[in-house]
């Protein structure tokens, strides 16, 4: 939505903004008011230069750009190891434990009314 140019000095429909924009054409129409187009009669109009601001706007809403102090470390960087790596006859006994738990049968209630 950030490549818009311009036809001219006449106000344009929502069918050429949408064009402009490269979206569909409901799209404009349900944020036609957000971006700024009037009605003449029962047609929709925006000024090329107030559809560029508007987009412009829009845009910069959805993308602010980070500043310094938002940027922050990774928490994984500054992470302590702590441990040693589990041995592989260790990780199949842990997986082997995981399954059996997961696929154990559960016990059915045998109260009745």
């Amino acid at each position: 939505m950030s490549n818009v140019h311009v036809i001219g000095d006449r106000a344009i429909t929502l069918r050429e903004a949408a064009a402009l924009l490269r979206v569909s054409y409901n799209t404009v129409y349900a944020r036609r008011e957000e971006l700024g187009f009037f009605q003449i009669g029962s047609v929709w109009r925006i000024w090329p230069d107030d559809l560029k601001a508007a987009v412009r706007e829009e845009y910069n809403k959805r993308r602010p750009a980070r500043t310094e102090q938002e940027k922050k470390e990774c928490l994984s960087e500054s992470a302590a190891v702590s441990g040693s790596l589990t041995s592989a006859p260790q990780a199949v006994k842990e997986f082997a434990a995981l399954v059996a738990r997961r696929t154990e049968r559960k016990h059915r209630n045998t109260t009745t009314r």
